[in-house]
């Protein structure tokens, strides 16, 4: 009798989750029950409450969420020292990865909110600090002085202001938040099956943070957002597309950021970000980069309705004109991701925790039967 198996166990249901819905067939993303058109409309701290604790925020209980963002963004002296000792040409992403498990998240300041343990707080410590080290690590590449925190600042603002040492423009704000919630969760991807497996085994919350920022990393998942980018860059302008999309499939090349394995239909997120970047790089630098990567979209589309195939653009194609229209360079973007992300993590940690069963899969041998010396 053969066995069978799914490689990347693709179609295989290894949990349940409550936290958000990822219906590919109809093109729609949802988080607790509300899609993700509507949730671009709100704040982000809003959304962040309702992933974290299941119900969108009363104006009390979001400004007690960013109270303690705010008590606990600043890194300690001996925090930014470790992170002043990693080699500057690190990428973010190595350097987030390093530096999470070393945090002190210790929580600090008012503790109001309906964790059900410390470990939700310590989670959430980690989330207030990401954009802190972002901003820290991006001066120190610079040779610049570092910023500095500001407690009375919203998050978000704070990062770009912290990021480009001075205050940022309300328009670039919303965007980032508009960004960030289409970032926050996306069910069982592999970023957050990777968490899921370290807290399974009742790994700390630090560590299984650090976990999904190395998943996160891949070209085939987070990192796919600056790889697009700089294959745009490679291509040059719009007119030199459709030779550059012939070459590739020629070549059965892969083209980052166009089809997902969950849509059949037109990823909703993506829907939301193209035109926010049209609109961004409108009549700036990064307006080429943006038309460039819009006609290696529709060339590439063409070729595949040739095979009967539709394949479009999911959230990480348009991601690096928004972020480049915003002042976030390249080697920043999944940084920036990991950034949303960390939220849908410590959602799917908490979530984890109710009901805990460490995962620890099979495996089909197919090598060779015992041998004899």
């Amino acid at each position: 009798m053969s066995v069978q198996f799914s490689k990347g166990l693709e179609d295989v249901i290894a949990d349940q989750t409550s936290i958000s819905n990822v219906e590919g067939d109809l093109g729609r993303l949802s988080y607790r029950g509300y899609t993700i058109e509507q949730l671009v409309t709100l704040s982000f701290t809003r959304v962040v409450w309702l992933v974290l604790f299941g119900e969108l925020a009363t104006s009390e209980q979001e400004q007690q969420l960013e109270k303690f963002l705010q008590a606990n963004g600043e890194l300690s002296g001996s925090e930014l020292n470790i992170l002043a000792a990693l080699p500057r040409q690190l990428h973010t992403m190595r350097m987030l990865q390093s530096m999470i498990p070393v945090l002190d998240t210790t929580p600090k300041g008012p503790q109001e909110l309906p964790f059900a343990n410390k470990e939700g707080y310590r989670g959430l410590a980690v989330v207030a600090k990401i954009p802190t080290l972002l901003a820290s690590f991006r001066r120190l590449q610079l040779n610049d002085k570092l910023p500095v925190f500001n407690a009375s600042k919203p998050y978000l603002n704070n990062f770009l202001s912290m990021f480009h040492s001075k205050d940022a423009s309300a328009e670039h704000v919303r965007c980032l938040e508009m960004l960030q919630i289409l970032q926050l969760e996306h069910s069982f991807n592999a970023g957050t099956f990777t968490l899921r497996v370290a807290a399974s085994t009742l790994s700390p919350v630090e560590s299984a943070l650090s976990s999904a920022v190395g998943s996160l990393y891949g070209t085939l998942h987070g990192g796919a957002d600056e790889a697009a980018l700089n294959e745009a860059i490679k291509v040059g302008t719009p007119a030199n597309a459709r030779a550059y999309v012939v070459d590739l499939l020629a070549n059965k090349g892969r083209l980052m950021g166009m089809g997902h394995r969950e849509y059949t239909k037109l990823d909703p997120r993506a829907a939301i970000l193209k035109p926010m970047a049209e609109k961004l790089c409108k009549g700036t630098d990064f307006e080429n980069v943006f038309l460039t990567l819009k006609e290696i979209e529709k060339e590439f589309n063409a070729e595949m309705q040739k095979k009967g195939k539709e394949v479009w653009a999911n959230l990480e194609f348009y991601k690096g004109p928004v972020n480049l229209a915003i002042g976030i360079p390249a080697t920043y973007f999944t940084a920036g991701f990991a950034m949303a992300r960390s939220v849908g993590w410590l959602a799917h940690f908490l979530e984890s925790r109710l009901d805990n069963k460490i995962m620890r899969p099979s495996a089909l041998y197919i090598g060779p039967a015992i041998r004899s010396l």
